[in-house]
């Protein structure tokens, strides 16, 4: 999981796909954290390796495993996408394309097969308690700090940082 080649985490991954998930749920995580690799080649083997646990054993279809694999949805190779829609397929989740470009004006209607939701109006937020500005200190010296010394007092320069005369 810590090789600086992506290559070896590939096959590392690809090698602990062979072991059984429910005789040893610890390569579940390491093929979550591969899901989470810079490289894209690491997180679609990483995907493609959940896929086929959960084939073999549905019990690796933690609530961990399912959200790890539905944030990899959202990932920007399409490779990487596929294998996680495919996994999410295997623990039993129906993948749904919620695009409904072709028929914009149609969905509202419900022409287009969709029924549209039922829109809700937001509740109203409730009141806010109206609290009293705070009142200014009328001393001066919290303004302005630098009236506390006496001028004639105050060191400058890199003296005064370092504490020297």
């Amino acid at each position: 999981m810590t090789d600086c080649y992506a290559v070896k985490r590939r096959n590392a991954l690809d090698e602990l796909g062979d072991y059984d998930c429910s005789c040893h749920p610890e390569i579940i995580n390491a093929f979550v954290y591969g899901l989470n690799d810079t490289d894209e080649r690491v997180r679609k083997e990483a995907a493609d390796e959940l896929g086929d646990a959960a084939r073999s054993n549905s019990c690796c279809c933690s609530p961990a495993v399912v959200s790890a694999l539905t944030c990899a949805l959202a990932d920007c190779d399409r490779g990487v996408r596929r294998q996680a829609e495919e996994a999410l397929e295997a623990c039993g989740y129906e993948i749904v394309d919620g695009n409904c470009d072709s028929c914009t004006e149609g969905c509202a209607n419900g022409a287009c097969g969709h029924q549209a939701a039922p829109v809700e109006a937001p509740a109203a937020a409730p009141a806010a308690e109206v609290l009293p500005a705070p009142v200014p200190p009328t001393d001066s010296q919290a303004f302005f700090p630098s009236r506390l010394h006496n001028k004639s007092q105050t060191r400058s320069g890199l003296a005064s940082l370092f504490g020297m005369k």
